[in-house]
């Protein structure tokens, strides 16, 4: 069983926001391309319409990483000061 998420100790900050990032590209790639499939010929409507689902959580999901990044960003900025 996986361990749970925990917070990251501030040392690891730099580490956490390139994570972030990475994975928000990686989400964004697989959002671009689940949107391509739902719009191939020959699928039914309802295919499509869970394909652009799909694509839709994925760039949602890109954007909270995201915004996770740049939230840990501003904290460590902060605790410089």
């Amino acid at each position: 069983m996986r361990s749970s998420p925990s917070i990251v100790p501030a040392g690891r900050l730099d580490h956490n926001i390139a994570e972030c990032r990475e994975h928000a590209d990686h989400y964004k790639r697989l959002s671009d391309h689940y949107k391509r499939l739902s719009s191939a010929s020959g699928i039914s409507k309802d295919r499509a319409t869970a394909l652009r689902n799909i694509a839709r959580t994925y760039v949602g999901l890109a954007g909270q990483l995201d915004r996770l990044a740049s939230l840990a960003r501003n904290e460590q900025t902060m605790e410089v000061k």
